[in-house]
């Protein structure tokens, strides 16, 4: 019999004003029985923080002195999470009673399963809209280590889902935590750091299932000041993903991998200063100081990436079938 808390909804804030506050009420109104609720707040300084208090305690409070981004504040509530399973939930995100319940049956029933995600749906101006986001379906890879989303109806299994709440099995985390010595990559701050837990979960035989019946509404990009746009991000934000998108292909990617796909990696890396040339001067500099930051950090990737090939259950066949 569970003796603990059957999931861990780890809600982090940063400055989410009203609408963090009905995240966290949804939070704590899931029908599913055994869930607690982690709030943990990035060194908010617009009240947003005193707004959820003042709705309700949460069962566990952690305050951070300053903003630490995506990665460390996940870590930072996962630490003190007693669930099985492992939710790590955006201040931007809605869920409907249903959700925790639903993605936590689907994951129940296989034990290879290390992550379920449903589909998102647009909240916009507070409107929980019919409107797909472009995350609403299955993730996959493309050859140019960008996600690509593949709609589907039914569940599918595959290489990651929606980083804005999936379900996380913790034997699976703490799979990875032995390993890495973490569960998500605090260097990577926010942005492609869902990427690299997907890369590691797959590495170890572990997979992923996209479950539609599981709807959830996300506004998007809270931490980029609301921009949906990648052009439309502030230049810090810009070169953070710049970097981490060459910190996935030098951690994550196996060199059998690089021999199938490398082409496509270079041929994309070779033509994209020029589009960002055309289409966006102001992007060149975030790309160039991304990649002088990555350069600096190479040497510890590869390090990882040695370990993690050693450790590797999954083969390149089966990594390459989640490139589309």
């Amino acid at each position: 019999m569970r003796s603990g808390p059957a999931v861990s909804i780890v809600l982090l804030n940063w400055n989410g004003g009203e609408r963090v506050v009905e995240s966290y009420r949804a939070a704590r109104a899931q029908s599913a029985p055994g869930i607690e609720v982690i709030l943990v707040d990035n060194g908010s300084e617009d009240g947003s923080l005193d707004m959820c208090l003042a709705d309700a305690a949460p069962d566990r409070l952690i305050r951070l002195p300053e903003n630490r981004g995506f990665a460390a504040g996940m870590n930072a509530g996962f630490a003190v999470a007693a669930g099985d399973w492992m939710m790590p939930l955006g201040n931007d995100v809605y869920l409907p009673p249903d959700y925790v319940g639903t993605v936590l049956a689907r994951g129940e029933a296989d034990p290879h399963i290390g992550a379920v995600g449903g589909a998102e749906y647009a909240w916009d101006e507070g409107v929980r809209t019919d409107v797909a986001r472009p995350s609403a379906g299955a993730l996959f890879v493309s050859p140019e280590l960008r996600g690509r989303w593949v709609p589907a109806a039914a569940d599918t299994y595959a290489f990651g889902v929606s980083g804005s709440m999936p379900l996380l099995r913790r034997a699976m985390l703490d799979d990875l935590n032995a390993i890495h010595g973490y569960w998500y990559d605090e260097r990577f701050g926010t942005g492609y750091e869902d990427l690299d837990l997907w890369f590691r979960m797959q590495h170890r035989g572990w997979t992923a299932l996209y479950c539609p019946d599981a709807r959830a509404w996300h506004v998007g990009s809270a931490s980029a000041g609301g921009a949906s746009g990648f052009l439309d991000k502030p230049p810090d934000y810009q070169r953070r993903l710049f970097r981490n998108r060459h910190l996935i292909w030098m951690k994550n990617v196996t060199p059998a991998m690089r021999r199938r796909l490398g082409w496509r990696w270079y041929l994309f890396e070779l033509a994209l200063p020029v589009y960002l040339g055309l289409r966006a001067p102001s992007a060149l500099g975030p790309w160039w100081g991304g990649l002088r930051d990555a350069r600096a950090l190479s040497a510890e990737m590869r390090r990882e990436a040695a370990v993690a090939g050693e450790a590797a259950l999954a083969s390149d066949e089966v990594m390459l079938s989640y490139v589309r």
